[in-house]
């Protein structure tokens, strides 16, 4: 009903999903104390996928603390929990802790999720999943192993992950930790991994040219962003991060009245994304979390603060005030 809506009610299945936490919770405890009492109310649920399924409601509503609390419940927990859930649990709890900067947090997690790739990679007979020779068996016809991953899980993803995809996964949060941990050359290494094995990847692109700004390489870098100014499946807001990562490139130069225009056509980039709001519509979440007002109008205020103009630059931080007072 949720998705059937335009996923427009958020809030209401965010409430339904800690009802059903609620419930399924009281049943174990009944079952807990005794065999037969209350197993029949547990059935197959599972509160796991309860809790992912609220903290990705969380996550996309902005909450990113509430859900990161989810999480970290989760990852105490983690080796019950379905094998593909873990490993979106994860990766889901990973951006969380790097917007928020918990590096060492962070690494923790990624540290885990590098142990697990490398045992569930590996069959039984000591081949790695995903290789040439697992590539040309059966018909030939799929990339993906009939053994990824070795322990079965419960629950099927609705497409199948590769081992590939999760390898060029693990490499690219990788150098997103290398960046915001300042280690340039470690985080340089990552990125080529990664585009090596994926040249067009936008993601990969975008670290890249991060890279090379740290490195003070600031022509390198717009040229970079210019070879992927391209549309994004993942991102629909992908052009206001175009001009976002613009804007950061000219003010590490010091190019404030420049770095506020780049952040003012990312500001126009972003409102087109939200148009039903301005009339009257509900924003679907998909959209709203890729909604990057709050962080825009605190980039082109603090330029314009820099550039000396004050009583716009409070506009703006005014406006951020929105999402950012509570993050």
């Amino acid at each position: 009903d949720y998705a059937m809506g335009g996923c427009k009610e958020p809030r209401k299945l965010l409430a339904v999903l800690e009802r059903l936490r609620a419930r399924v919770e009281e049943a174990r405890e009944k079952a807990d104390a005794s065999d037969s009492i209350g197993s029949d109310l547990v059935g197959d649920a599972d509160p796991s996928l309860l809790a992912y399924n609220s903290a990705v409601v969380l996550y996309q509503l902005k909450q990113y603390g509430k859900a990161r609390a989810v999480l970290d419940d989760m990852f105490a927990q983690i080796e019950p929990v379905d094998e593909f859930l873990a490993f979106r649990s994860c990766f889901l709890l990973l951006d969380l802790q790097l917007l928020q900067r918990q590096l060492e947090k962070a690494a923790e997690v990624l540290a885990y999720l590098e142990r697990s790739y490398a045992m569930l990679t590996k069959s039984d007979g000591g081949r790695e999943n995903g290789s040439a020779e697992s590539r040309d068996s059966a018909d030939g016809a799929s990339s993906l192993p009939s053994d990824w991953p070795n322990k079965r899980s419960a629950r099927r993803p609705p497409t199948d992950i590769s081992p590939e995809e999760v390898r060029s996964a693990l490499n690219l949060y990788k150098a997103k930790l290398a960046l915001l941990a300042r280690s340039s050359k470690s985080s340089k290494r990552e990125i080529k991994t990664t585009l090596n094995a994926c040249a067009q990847d936008t993601t990969g692109l975008f670290l890249k040219a991060n890279n090379e700004s740290l490195r003070q390489n600031y022509r390198k870098a717009m040229k970079l962003l210019s070879n992927c100014n391209q549309r994004s499946e993942r991102d629909p807001n992908f052009a206001a991060l175009y001009y976002n990562n613009m804007g950061c490139i000219h003010h590490s130069m010091r190019r404030h009245t420049a770095a506020a225009f780049y952040f003012g056509r990312a500001l126009r980039e972003n409102a087109s994304l939200c148009a039903p709001a301005a009339n009257g519509e509900a924003v679907p979440l998909t959209h709203f979390s890729c909604d990057r007002r709050s962080e825009l109008e605190y980039n082109r205020g603090l330029q314009l603060l820099l550039a000396g103009k004050g009583e716009a630059a409070f506009a703006c931080f005014h406006a951020a005030l929105k999402l950012l007072h509570r993050q």
